[in-house]
């Protein structure tokens, strides 16, 4: 059973001494935890703290009329605030009076509380855990056992704490690079300046402001953040037992493979800058996105897609390198976005990118890109036509493969036949 590394144990006890032993097992077994005491919640954070894995619970937290009512509410807004909403956690009933208030707040789970409800609940009697010569192993022994049917969110909590330790590693490989003296500042901001100049290119780099310029210099350091997670991993494969890796329950069903895909092969973010592969412009329909809709989909379907409001998407896929190295132009990939029920809606044509899986953009869209509209823009034909900043970028292994069949498409020798 892998606990969590990277700080997202969260406990609650209003009784420090009730703890004491539990919070010493942790910091001995190095599992950062968030400790909060106050009966008034006064200690809480003011925004929720992201992807907590384990919560500690003390189901008694009100001593003044502590009546069922009070101590669901007050376990639910420490919920509420410390928790952000369909976290994925497991929570351990850690009390005396597990049996008197587990049904109350499971109740809760699946009301008012639906959105904080946890994957796993365990019950560990207080009383009985700090008698345990090993608080850390008796959880973990007992999480072990009432996981035996949930070992993929185990495989889940080891991957997140290799990601952690991966970023660890790179963080303390690159600072280390330079001594430790009063320039040290001075020139571990020169090498973020020096990755962002490999990335964006010696001109467009002084354009960028320091904020872009470090999400430059991160688009080279997070390439190798990759690596570091599988070494990772593999090598700690054997800490966990994983079995029944096969079809089972329900299936992924429609809606949650829109969700995978869009996670998998799609960013969304308001800072996404230019002279990035993979950025997506959207612009409203014109002569190009009409005549890739007629020439690529059943002529059935036309009057069904124009009338769903299309749009012209414009697919940056330039290599990096050749921002790097100063090219000064963007080659633009152009297609179309429809609602995603008309992705199976397509004729016979072999000269468009047609893999692409319906993903969530501000509805479920399907984007198709037609190769006989492909454009070279220089620089300042670009900059004229593409004033507004990309909301979406895809990921690199969709672009990759969606570069890898244009230049299938267009090297193609061809023959000559009579």
């Amino acid at each position: 059973m892998i606990l969590p590394n990277n700080g997202k144990v969260v406990v609650f006890d209003d009784q420090h001494k009730d703890v004491e032993t539990l919070l010493k097992a942790l910091s001995r077994e190095k599992i950062p935890y968030l400790y909060y005491q106050d009966e008034l919640g006064l200690d809480l954070p003011d925004t929720p703290v992201e992807n907590i894995r384990l919560v500690i619970l003390d189901l008694e937290l009100v001593n003044n009329n502590p009546t069922p009512h009070n101590i669901i509410a007050a376990i639910g807004q420490r919920l509420k605030t410390v928790l952000t909403p369909k976290t994925t956690y497991i929570l351990i009933y850690w009390s005396l009076k597990q049996d008197v208030y587990r049904k109350d707040l499971e109740n809760a789970f699946e009301n008012g509380l639906k959105n904080y409800k946890p994957v796993l609940m365990l019950s560990l009697d207080k009383a009985m855990a700090n008698s345990k010569e090993s608080i850390a192993d008796y959880i973990r022994d007992s999480l072990r056992e009432e996981m035996a049917h949930y070992n993929s969110l185990n495989a889940f909590l080891l991957w997140e704490s290799c990601v952690n330790n991966a970023a660890g590693t790179i963080t303390n490989n690159l600072t280390n690079i330079f001594q430790k003296n009063s320039d040290w500042d001075k020139n571990f901001c020169n090498l973020l300046f020096t990755l962002a100049k490999a990335q964006a290119g010696t001109e467009i780099v002084k354009a960028l402001n320091d904020k872009e310029r470090l999400t430059s210099a991160f688009e080279i350091i997070n390439s190798t953040l990759t690596e570091n997670i599988e070494n990772g991993f593999l090598s700690k494969l054997g800490e966990i037992t994983i079995n029944n890796i096969k079809e089972g329950g329900h299936g992924v069903q429609p809606d949650e493979k829109i969700k995978i895909n869009t996670s998998i092969h799609l960013l969304k973010s308001s800072s996404l800058t230019h002279y990035f592969s993979g950025n997506l412009y959207i612009k409203d329909t014109s002569e190009i996105s009409t005549d890739i809709i007629k020439h690529n989909f059943k002529e059935s379907k036309l009057a069904d897609i124009n009338a769903a409001n299309p749009k012209l998407i414009c697919l940056d896929i330039t290599p990096s390198c050749d921002y790097s190295q100063r090219k000064n132009y963007t080659r633009i990939l152009y297609g179309v976005k429809v609602a995603g029920t008309f992705n199976d809606d397509l004729q016979n044509k072999d000269s468009r990118y047609k893999l692409a899986p319906v993903m969530e953009f501000d509805s479920k869209s399907y984007i198709l890109f037609d190769y006989r509209h492909f454009k070279t823009f220089p620089k300042a034909e670009f900059d004229a036509l593409f004033t507004e900043r990309p909301e979406y970028r895809l990921r690199n292994n969709l672009l990759l493969d969606i570069q890898a069949q244009l230049s299938n498409h267009i090297n193609r020798p061809g023959i000559v036949t009579v």
